[in-house]
């Protein structure tokens, strides 16, 4: 909120300054608003609602003294103030500075300013666009220098005697340093190139340098406004411009070295130093000034200016500025031209205005994007710069003896301030290209119309008049683009107009443009669209298509008429480049109808289009529409009824709808089998067993029937799908069988053999299936493979046998490696095969070494009853001699048995009187008590243990299983030592748990005799045997040494019930 605005919503209530009120309140009194000429109403009067584009508030601050300057920038007012007379201490008007930041409340600063001449006043104010350094400028000559973090002024000594008029300030790259370089123009047209860099030392001088550059011809001619700019394309040229009352002069040339001793400018002049150009307009206006207006702003200054006015004599002066490749002598100012203030004609009478009001010349101008800001003595003017028209007129509401004094404005922030002698108002502007669609519309450029429309109604009377303008000049086409774009307009009353002018072409680019804006929801409007196009895009096909055999027959008559005549050579030539023509159009027209196709296939009726298609015989349209849509289903359709087998494999292949495959593989597997098998190849997520009515048909073509094994192509693809997919269906793999055991003879096995032994490991065929298979194709060792693959050997060697393969026999009576009771069966039946069947006694012989399962006795029941010995006279003395080692290793192994159990009964006897020593002092390894205080037991490793300890301890390790039958065995045990001693009078009561078990049981084996009543196992009582499987369940091996800590390995050191304590344990 800025301070202005802050205190217009408090009531206007501020801390007192100098006995008057310091705040700024916007005032609540209107001046009255003129009506202007006809169709034109003063923007300060409310219209519809909206709020006017140009009002004048009155800031509600009584300045201490008379305002007699103000300037502003980035929101920081100066002003320069004068007292009464004899209110400075030397008698003469007393000088006072503001600065007031318009941003924030109560930012109101007074500048201690002491003029070193008696009588001497602030005549100009300079601030540059930062609003830190500010130059003063007096009457008599002198010059103060002022930065943003002093409170007093220091004078420029190097100044002295200049009268400044005008200053061109620089973009420092650090404008807190430095002003960077400026021009300061004089009254009597000198220019001066000075550097201003403050300084906090109080005998060092702001001035880094201060020389004159250059010298205007014209004496005695002030120059009332100067501005240097940098070339964005070039950054060493520059361009100055200057104004005097009645002359506007452009420097353009290169800049040099600041530090140089001509400076930055003095090589730029020194090329204008005889008649520099400029442009003159006659006239001597005292209040004449030059300003220039900027679009944005480039790292807090104004950017490079695009528009000036210069405020002269018969009127403004202004025009756009472009900067380019301009050279010494040139100019940048384009489209220049002279606008004449506005006389008293254009105010309309009957309003109390002083005539004489109309005719002065304004005494400050200012320039907006899109208006001039002129101001009078008593009233204020803004005209429009495009249309030259008063867009505002509004009277100042002055006191009595207040007087304007100027018009402020600020380079940033773009506000606009007019000031009085003892008021300040404020020019708000809202919303000034509000205006600015309709009156370009009006000139017809539709462009800039439309850059400034704000509402879709705007917009669409532009469109709509931008059609209108090219359908009145003929240009069918260009309007058919922008009709699209106009909702005012009806449909059907933009498509009769161009079929009012049978314009097909520009009702096509209608309907294309139409097309494109129409919402995903106008589905009807959409589709009749795009109907209607398809078919005058076939209807200009077909023109078209007459025009270029047309074209193509008056060539020919033309070239036959012609025969050599070489005065027919130039018409000859017209009609060749004639059907060029036709030929490229009717090329471009297609291209455009196929893209059309392929743009808008989902917008369009497919049965329609293909209707329409079709109907004028246009083939390839089709196909290329339904690739477009992805209707293959269509395209392939026709290759298969044009027998374009290739075409048709190409189109499936370039597709992923499995479908497509199976329903159109018969057909192309009967006519072009080895490429369908490569397409189906490159498509691994087909169905094999989907393709196997394309692979029956393959069967009963002449490819199959001709086809070697090698080449059968169904034989092929079932191999790949089921050794490279690993396909594991069993329709599949038994088709395969099928096909090799049909191109398989009993005299070439070998195909159908490796595919049985790579798939016998894991068969997914039906072995049932292929045994009935082989058996009806006579092929033998396939059987035979086959039955010793089912684990039926002995139907495997007895096939092998009928068909007299002795080698396939003996080969597969070994397989059954470990049932050597079915082996030696299996070799039995060859040899019985070899004796009975083949009478060769000698070869049988050559079985039996062949395995070492026969022996001699086992052929013998097969001889004959008369045989003669001689020929197994040798075998029959091996095998004598075998059994007779046989024999004597059999007596040798009992002789060493007999040693070895007399050696371990002997072993036995000396256990008997084996014993170990036990100290008194001996304690139990696991509680550490007194070992002898009970019963123990003692291991040969030398641990000894409690009895009950060591049951303890072995329950607590053992599985479960083992732990209950040890708890079980002290039960019963218990049980019987419990009867036995009811039994027993004057016995002494034993005690309980594991220790009175174990002398319970030591006690009972005093008593002498045997009670009817002790039950006995094997001749033992059953409380000795329990004890014995006791004893061997507990101390078979130490608990701490033995298998029983080995295991325990396993177990955490804390168990699951130990977690508390552990717990406790922590800090």
């Amino acid at each position: 909120m800025s301070l202005f605005d802050q205190f217009e919503d408090g009531g206007g209530s501020m801390q007192r300054y100098g006995g008057a009120s310091s705040a700024f309140v916007a005032s609540t009194t209107k001046s009255p608003q003129l009506l202007l000429e006809p169709g034109y109403v003063s923007t300060g009067v409310l219209i519809e609602g909206k709020a006017p584009m140009f009002r004048l508030d009155q800031v509600q601050f009584q300045f201490p003294g008379v305002v007699t300057n103000i300037v502003v920038s980035t929101n920081v007012l100066v002003v320069s103030l004068e007292g009464p007379p004899g209110s400075a201490k030397d008698g003469s008007r007393q000088q006072r500075m503001l600065r007031i930041d318009v941003g924030q409340a109560n930012a109101v600063e007074e500048i201690d300013i002491q003029l070193a001449k008696k009588n001497d006043k602030i005549r100009k104010l300079f601030l540059d666009p930062t609003a830190r350094h500010l130059l003063i400028a007096t009457e008599l000559g002198d010059t103060y220098y002022l930065h943003e973090r002093w409170k007093k002024p220091r004078q420029l000594s190097k100044f002295r005697g200049v009268l400044t008029e005008a200053v061109a300030w620089g973009r420092p790259a650090n404008s807190e340093l430095s002003t960077g370089v400026i021009l300061v123009a004089s009254r009597q047209g000198h220019i001066f190139e000075a550097e201003l860099q403050p300084a906090d030392e109080f005998f060092k001088r702001e001035e880094k340098f201060f020389r004159q550059v250059y010298t205007l011809a014209e004496d005695g001619k002030p120059i009332i406004g100067i501005r240097y700019e940098q070339f964005p394309a070039s950054p060493r040229k520059y361009v100055v411009v200057l104004a005097t009352t009645d002359r506007l002069y452009q420097f353009v040339g290169m800049g040099g070295d600041p530090s140089s001793e001509g400076g930055m400018f003095g090589t730029l002049f020194r090329n204008y130093d005889t008649n520099p150009g400029h442009q003159e307009i006659p006239g001597d206006l005292q209040s004449s000034e030059l300003h220039f207006w900027s679009q944005y702003l480039e790292n807090g200054y104004p950017s490079i200016p695009k528009r000036f006015a210069w405020l002269t004599a018969p009127g403004i002066y202004h025009g756009t500025l472009v900067f380019g490749n301009q050279t010494t002598g040139d100019s940048i100012i384009d489209n220049a031209q002279l606008l004449p203030y506005p006389g008293s004609h254009e105010q309309p009478s009957g309003i109390g205005i002083d005539v004489a009001s109309a005719l002065e010349t304004p005494i400050a101008v200012a320039i907006t994007e899109f208006h001039f800001i002129m101001l009078y003595e008593r009233r204020m003017k803004a005209i429009n710069l495009l249309s030259s028209d008063v867009v505002y007129d509004d009277v100042l509401s002055l006191e009595h003896g207040e007087r304007v004094q100027g018009l402020a404005y600020d380079p940033v922030q773009g506000t606009y301030w007019v000031y009085t002698n003892f008021s300040l108002f404020e020019l708000i502007i809202t919303e000034e290209d509000r205006d600015m669609w309709q009156l370009y519309l009006d000139r017809k450029s539709f462009d800039a119309a439309m850059s400034y429309a704000k509402n879709d109604a705007q917009k669409d009377k532009i469109v709509t008049t931008q059609a209108e303008y090219y359908f009145s000049q003929g240009r069918f086409i260009l309007s058919a683009t922008y009709y699209a774009q106009s909702l005012s307009l009806s449909f059907e009353d933009i498509v009769l107009k161009f079929i009012s002018k049978n314009e097909r072409e520009a009702l096509k680019q209608f309907l294309l443009k139409k097309l494109e804006k129409f919402k995903k929801q106008d589905v009807i409007q959409t589709t009749l669209a795009a109907t209607w196009l398809v078919e005058i895009y076939i209807q200009r096909l077909i023109t078209l298509a007459d025009e270029v055999d047309a074209a193509a027959a008056a060539y020919a008559t033309a070239k036959v008429a012609a025969n050599g005549d070489p005065t027919q050579n130039e018409d000859l030539l017209e009609k060749a480049a004639k059907r060029r023509r036709l030929d490229e159009e009717q090329e471009l027209a297609h291209d455009e109808f196929r893209q059309f196709l392929k743009t808008y296939k989902d917008r369009v009726d497919r049965a329609t289009t293909y209707h329409l298609i079709t109907s004028h015989g246009r083939t390839e349209d089709e196909l290329y529409f339904a690739e477009c849509v992805g209707d293959l289903e269509r395209v392939v359709e026709h290759h298969v009824r044009n027998e374009k087998w290739l075409q048709a494999l190409d189109v499936i292949s370039k597709q992923n709808k499995l479908e497509l495959y199976y329903r159109f593989s018969p057909a192309l597997m009967e006519n072009t089998p080895q490429e369908t098998v490569n397409t189906w190849i490159k498509e691994p997520n087909l169905d094999p067993r989907k393709l196997i009515p394309a692979l029956l048909k393959y069967e009963l073509s002449s490819h199959s029937a001709t086809a070697t094994l090698e080449q059968n192509q169904a034989i092929r693809y079932l191999q790949y799908v089921a050794q490279k997919l690993k396909n594991e269906d069993p329709a599949i793999h038994n088709y395969l069988l099928y096909l090799y055991a049909n191109k398989s003879t009993p005299e070439s096995e070998d195909a159908l053999l490796m595919f049985l032994s790579n798939e016998l490991e894991n068969p997914y065929f039906d072995l049932q299936y292929a045994i009935r298979l082989a058996l009806q194709r006579g092929l033998v060792q396939c059987v035979v493979q086959l039955y010793s693959a089912m684990g039926m050997y002995e139907h495997a060697v007895n096939t092998a046998l009928e068909h007299q393969d002795l080698e396939l026999a003996r080969i597969n009576a070994d397989k059954p490696e470990d049932d050597d009771a079915l082996r030696k069966k299996l070799w039995l039946r060859i040899a019985r095969h070899v004796v009975e069947e083949k009478k060769d006694i000698k070869k049988a012989m050559e079985f039996l070494k062949l395995s070492e399962l026969l022996k001699i006795e086992d052929v013998l029941p097969f001889f004959p009853d008369f045989v003669l010995i001689n020929d197994f006279k040798e075998e029959i003395s091996a095998a004598l001699e075998e059994y007779t080692n046989h024999i004597e290793d059999l007596r040798s192994e009992m002789d060493e048995a007999t040693k070895s159990a007399e050696s371990i009964r002997s072993d036995i006897r000396g256990l008997r009187n084996k014993f170990a020593s036990i100290s008194v002092t001996e304690r139990c390894n696991i509680c550490r008590l007194p070992l002898l205080t009970r019963q123990f037991f003692a291991f040969p490793c030398e641990h000894v243990f409690h009895a009950d300890c060591l049951i303890n301890q072995v329950v607590k390790e053992s599985p479960p299983r083992h732990a209950k039958r040890i708890l079980d065995l002290q039960a019963a045990i218990s049980r019987e030592i419990a009867a036995q001693r009811s039994q027993t009078t004057g016995g002494q009561a034993a005690g309980t748990g594991a220790a009175g078990i174990v002398s319970a049981v030591v006690r009972t084996h005093t008593l002498k005799g045997s009670d009817s009543s002790v039950t006995l196992t094997n001749g033992k009582p059953k409380h000795e045997v329990m004890k014995e499987e006791l004893d061997e369940l507990v101390a078979s091996e130490c608990v701490l040494c033995g298998d029983i800590i080995i295991k325990s390995v396993e177990k955490p050191f804390i168990l699951q019930d130990e977690f508390e304590t552990v717990q406790s344990w922590v800090l």
